[in-house]
């Protein structure tokens, strides 16, 4: 008891004083252990739902849904009104017991209660969906859709709010409304006509918008029906028909609408019964539509007319020519109803009996590939080969071999009598022939009532019983076969070989662009998980795509290499030969670093050590040559220099009558000396050492340069370069760089000031003066040179005064 005292007072004090999630949790706790008891604290929860603020109201919506769905309405009926029960059957059902007959009403009466308070959220919900916020819109549709989907309750008032948000202007929500239904179609099929019919009710509304009709149409042509909804298919087609005839009436051909319901008449035909003199009303109008329409709708209205010509057996010759004008529509490129259209020809071709039709559509989709993209022209030539399979001999490739220039033909030349004798006979028979009208499509009559009597096959006529196409040979297969895409070449070949093209994928999809540059990526495609697709009716078009076969092996897997070159496709050869060459490459380079690895030869030894040893020095010190590229650099300037002086000692010594006054200062005086220029030296760019006072090479004794004759210079210059050499080959490395010990107490001075203490312009330290002090020294050191900005921008203007004056 002291536990449950404790609870309750804890319940209390939530309530009272705890946060909106704590009051939410106390309350949904409260309700669950005895919910007929405590019926007022579900009124404060939907009196919270009714509240102005959003969030409040929000977690009010999920908490009753979650309540409703789970703990108070029942799953196998609806509750009941009061009076709705069987009073008076209550003393047979509880059998004279009083107490089980007072827990039978209470029961009654908390059903009662309970509906109404049911139907209480459902009205706080439909304005939670009429709300400005979208975010509260969409809470509210998504809670009526887990509340019709789920229990029975209310059913019919929370479909008719789900079908009222087609019309809902923001199109995001309007289409998820359509959306809903699709899913509520999946989970409760037999709920389509009564879909169906709320639907209609909606379409006809006075008051609708042509949105809403359009959202709805588009939800009722993608219901997937079959054998047994034919009164659903028909009532169907009696509202697109309906819709149909209104906006063509109107004018209103070319738009979204109407593609919708050409779509819905396709969808629910096959399963409908429809009166044929009613579809032959609107043949003549679907054949004008045809032709006004973009290419997509036309597509639309041209698979109706099949159907409808196909379930008679008479397939009209008009038709055919819609269908062949259609061929050259430049839509078609770039249409994305290209499969629909492929598949209808294929049908349509399939079923026509003439083979001169056949030869007509066969030469003009040769000629539409020559401007379409890859994957079209692919599925054009696989569609040829599958309607070659079952009509042969439509192909004319006897003319093929006139094309050949390297092969000579021979023809017997008529005589004069013969070629006389027939064409009079032929000029007879003519005129023996009388004039008979031919009743067909061809309208190339001239004014003198002749029949134009071409023999050559005529691209432009609209008839495809009467281009001549048997007349012509199918060159643009020889083009085709010559394409760049080495499928496309691959099945035109196969086309002219006779074969029959072998292929499983689908070609508008497996040799586009994008697919081509997944290749490059190098990596398995991502697979489908099952919790990617939603249950809907109707999926969507996948933008997933599933490569299937070879395609879903990376071309960089030994996998891929491990399939011989027959099993890869033509298009994929480059990337079996480039990562065949590779992996042989590397396995060779592999083997060759595996066997210069495991042994060294004697001499690698030997050079190894040579090199190693020259790095100590004679007290045994390790010098490690941290600068040995810039030293074969200066050895090869040094190199360099030496043979330049000893070409010119050469030509001294060939040209003795120089002057003795003539001075020459070898490699100790860098630099040349113009004839006009003064003898002089700058005592700073002169260097004295011992050495050079030793040898004589040169005395300024007096400020005056005694210099020495060639002759002695010559006598002193083998000691010279000796002990010259001697000196570079000591210091060759010392020089170079200093050694750490010699400067680390300096850096260790200058470690606490935040200037550079080791670059260019490096400062010393020694007092540890304020930085504030050093930085006032570096400014006015600038100063002094002239370094500042100031100076420089003052020196920059007087330039600039100087140039305009010139």
């Amino acid at each position: 008891m002291n536990s449950k005292n404790s609870d309750i007072n804890w319940m209390k004090t939530v309530l009272s004083s705890g946060t909106l999630a704590d009051k939410m949790a106390a309350l949904t706790i409260q309700i669950q252990d005895a919910p007929v008891q405590n019926l007022s604290r579900l009124d404060t929860l939907i009196g919270m739902v009714k509240k102005k603020g959003k969030r409040e109201c929000l977690m009010a919506v999920d908490t009753l849904k979650d309540l409703f769905l789970s703990e108070l309405l029942l799953d196998n009926r609806k509750l009941r009104m009061f009076d709705q029960h069987p009073l008076l059957e209550l003393e047979n059902l509880t059998s004279g017991n009083k107490d089980v007959r007072d827990r039978r009403l209470l029961m009654w009466y908390y059903e009662a209660q309970l509906k109404y308070r049911y139907s209480a959220f459902i009205k706080a919900l439909e304005m939670i969906s009429h709300d400005t916020i979208a975010v509260t819109k969409r809470k509210a549709l998504g809670t009526i859709f887990e509340l019709l989907a789920g229990k029975p309750e209310q059913e019919k008032l929370l479909l008719s709010m789900l079908i009222n948000k087609l019309g809902d202007p923001d199109y995001k929500i309007a289409s998820k409304a359509a959306h809903l239904l699709s899913r509520l179609v999946h989970r409760h099929p037999n709920m389509n006509s009564v879909i169906v019919l709320e639907i209609e009710q909606l379409l006809y509304r006075r008051n609708v918008s042509v949105k809403a009709q359009y959202y709805a149409i588009c939800f009722l042509n993608q219901l997937i029906l079959s054998q047994d909804d034919k009164e659903l298919a028909g009532r169907l087609i009696a509202v697109y028909f309906s819709f149909f005839k209104a906006f063509v009436k109107r004018g209103e051909v070319d738009s979204k609408m109407l593609s919708a319901l050409l779509t819905g008449v396709n969808r629910a035909y096959p399963y409908a019964k429809v009166d044929r003199q009613k579809m032959e009303e609107q043949v003549d109008t679907l054949y004008r539509i045809v032709h006004i329409v973009n290419f997509n709708t036309s597509v639309q209205a041209l698979m109706l007319l099949y159907q409808v010509m196909d379930s008679s057996d008479n397939v009209s010759d008009r038709y055919y020519m819609a269908l062949y004008r259609k061929l050259l529509d430049p839509g078609l490129k770039h249409s994305s109803k290209q499969t629909m259209f492929l598949n209808l020809l294929f049908k349509s071709m399939k079923k026509d009996v003439s083979d001169k039709r056949l030869k007509a559509f066969i030469k003009r989709l040769l000629q539409v590939c020559a401007f379409q993209t890859t994957p079209f022209i692919c599925a054009a030539l696989y569609l040829l080969s599958e309607v070659l399979k079952s009509k042969h001999g439509l192909l004319n490739l006897n003319h093929m071999a006139e094309d050949d220039e390297e092969e000579e033909h021979f023809v017997d030349v008529k005589e004069e009598d013969d070629s006389g004798c027939s064409e009079k006979s032929t000029d007879s028979e003519e005129e023996s022939k009388p004039n008979v009208s031919k009743a067909s499509w061809v309208h190339r009559v001239q004014v003198t009532g002749k029949m134009d009597t071409f023999n050559d096959y005529d691209p432009q006529h609209r008839n495809p019983l009467y281009c001549k196409a048997d007349k012509a040979c199918e060159v643009e297969l020889k083009r085709l076969a010559a394409h760049f895409h080495p499928t496309v070449a691959l099945f035109a070949q196969s086309i002219l070989k006779g074969e029959s093209i072998a292929y499983t994928g689908d070609p508008l999809q497996d040799f586009t662009l994008i697919r081509f540059l997944d290749r490059f990526v190098y990596r398995n495609p991502k697979k489908k998980s099952a919790g990617d697709t939603v249950n809907v009716v109707v999926q969507p078009k996948s933008k997933h795509y599933e490569a299937k076969g070879i395609k879903s092996v990376a071309v960089n897997t030994e996998e891929f290499l491990e399939k011989g070159e027959k099993q890869v496709p033509v298009e994929e050869l480059f990337f079996y030969k480039y990562f065949s060459q590779k992996a042989a490459k590397d396995k060779k380079r592999d083997l060759d670093e595996d066997s210069n690895a495991g042994s060294v030869s004697d001499e690698e030894f030997d050079n190894f050590l040579d090199k190693y040893e020259k790095q100590f020095d004679a007290d045994g010190d390790v010098r490690f040559d941290f600068a040995g590229e810039f030293g074969k650099q200066t050895k090869k300037k040094k190199s360099k220099s030496k043979r330049v002086t000893q070409e010119e000692d050469d030509e001294e010594d060939l040209h003795d009558d120089l002057s003795d006054e003539e001075p020459d200062f070898g490699e100790d005086f860098p630099g040349s000396f113009d004839a006009d220029e003064p003898m002089g030296f700058d005592e700073e760019d002169v260097a004295f050492s011992d050495e050079d006072e030793e040898h004589g090479v040169a005395d300024f004794s007096s400020g005056k340069g005694k210099v020495k004759r060639k002759s002695e210079l010559s006598k002193q210059k083998g000691i010279y370069s000796a002990k010259k050499q001697r000196k570079d080959k000591g210091s060759e490395n010392t020089d170079l760089f200093a050694a750490a010990e010699e400067f680390s107490h300096l850096i260790d001075e200058n470690a606490g000031s935040k200037f550079d203490m080791i670059g260019a312009n490096a400062m010393s330290n020694k007092d540890n003066a304020d930085a504030k002090q050093l930085r006032w020294e570096m400014e006015r050191d600038k100063w002094m040179r002239g370094a500042d900005w100031k100076s420089r921008r003052k020196v920059s203007r007087q330039g600039k005064r100087k140039n305009r004056k010139r």
